[in-house]
């Protein structure tokens, strides 16, 4: 139940981000009247917001998928331990939509952090991380077993 809300409360800061984006787009094309300055704060809060609530439910997805792993390796081979490559492996193997939307996460965080100023990074990997979260959130766009599911 607790994820549930996380993941409740990711998709309405993703709302909101959507929101604030359309108006700072409204105000930048002079249709109404804002603080660009702080609307487009206010975007990349909860953008921010959105992002680690999804990096926080990736993680505890993979880390419930690989103690399922290793319970499942354990009963097949009594005597014989795995490695945790190997469980990563057969956990990737299982569950790629995981490590997809992990990945997809972890480069997407770095672009509201860093329009917010917590962090400085080059032009040259702001768009890095930009490219990587967009092909691979069109990957998940083309096949749609790579999707992570929703609520």
């Amino acid at each position: 139940k607790q994820w549930y809300q996380r993941r409740v409360r990711a998709r309405i800061s993703q709302a909101f981000q959507l929101l604030f984006d359309n108006a700072y787009l409204l105000s930048s094309l002079g249709l109404i009247r804002f603080q660009s300055d702080k609307v487009q704060a206010f975007t990349n809060k909860f953008w921010l917001y959105a992002d680690l609530l999804n990096l926080i439910r990736a993680c505890y997805e993979i880390q419930r998928e690989v103690q399922h792993q290793r319970e499942r390796q354990r009963s097949n081979l009594k005597n014989y331990e795995h490695s945790n490559y190997e469980t990563c492996r057969a956990v990737v193997r299982r569950r790629p939509d995981l490590f997809v939307d992990l990945i997809k996460n972890l480069a997407d965080v770095w672009l509201p952090l860093n329009a917010l100023q917590i962090t400085q990074h080059s032009p040259g990997l702001v768009g890095l991380c930009g490219t990587i979260s967009s092909l691979l959130g069109a990957l998940t766009v083309w096949d749609r077993s790579l999707k992570l599911g929703t609520l």
